[in-house]
């Protein structure tokens, strides 16, 4: 079976949403990849931005991630057809399975100082014959 697999690191731009889905918990959010490029020996932002919905399954669901935090995630990607509410067709990337995710940054309430990191991994990705959001 052929997989995308990648490890990215990114903001989460929305407030991360608990749901079951099926008999599964599952905690669903986006994340913006920011791309940088290197331009007379420094790295600049290219301005070019990868979204990708996150979800997490299991134990992973019970995650504490936040609006804002930044993360990095190792897993496999899959593009998924949706519904706009336009009712035209799209396309989004999403996570199909994440093997773990490490919380880069969270800024202190009410500070402006850097945290540090936090890394938990988990050995199941999506439930069998889970369809996602």
């Amino acid at each position: 079976m052929a997989q995308v697999k990648v490890q990215f690191s990114g903001s989460v731009v929305a407030e991360p949403e608990r749901k079951q889905l099926g008999n599964h918990d599952a905690l669903q959010f986006p994340v913006y990849v920011n791309h940088s490029k290197k331009v007379n020996g420094e790295y600049v932002d290219s301005g070019d931005v990868t979204k990708i919905r996150v979800t997490l399954w299991g134990e992973m669901a019970g995650e504490d991630v936040r609006l804002n935090d930044i993360v990095e995630i190792d897993g496999t990607l899959v593009e998924k057809e949706f519904d706009k509410k336009d009712g035209t067709k799209g396309r989004a990337l999403q996570t199909e399975f994440v093997n773990s995710i490490v919380r880069k940054y969270r800024k202190p309430e009410g500070q402006q100082s850097s945290g540090g990191s936090e890394q938990r991994g988990f050995g199941g990705g999506a439930p069998s014959g889970s369809k996602g959001f």
